[in-house]
């Protein structure tokens, strides 16, 4: 199908693009996990998924912005909450032990993809 024929949502959409989805969610994903795998400090670790959480959420925001993708528009506040979260607990703000990062980390990501499951119900683009 060429680009001409698709809606001009999702000719903007960065989800449709796999270029733009390893860019925005692939490497700060890649960047989080290398991280837990990496000899580094615990505190490192954190703010390693703290920015690639935030990029995550800027791609959304971005996304929301472009095509007005309704996931995104859900996605992006969850990414970025839980980026605030995880360099919170990296200083210490550990209202769950030793297991806050990994906490806010899971939960923030598994929010994020259960936020798809809003677009076959209400629609996948929302109206300008």
């Amino acid at each position: 199908m060429t680009s001409q024929l698709l809606a001009p949502e999702k000719q903007r959409d960065f989800l449709t693009r796999p270029w733009s989805v390893l860019i925005w969610w692939g490497l700060p994903l890649v960047a989080g996990w290398s991280a837990d795998a990496a000899p580094i400090a615990p505190i490192a670790q954190s703010l390693v998924w703290a920015a690639a959480l935030t990029w995550m959420g800027a791609g959304c925001a971005l996304n929301a912005w472009r095509c007005h993708r309704l996931h995104c528009y859900l996605a992006a506040p969850v990414l970025f909450l839980g980026a605030v979260g995880t360099g919170a607990a990296a200083f210490g703000v550990a209202p769950f032990g030793v297991r806050t990062v990994s906490y806010m980390i899971n939960t923030s990501l598994a929010l994020a993809l259960l936020t798809f499951l809003v677009e076959p119900v209400w629609g996948r683009y929302r109206s300008h």
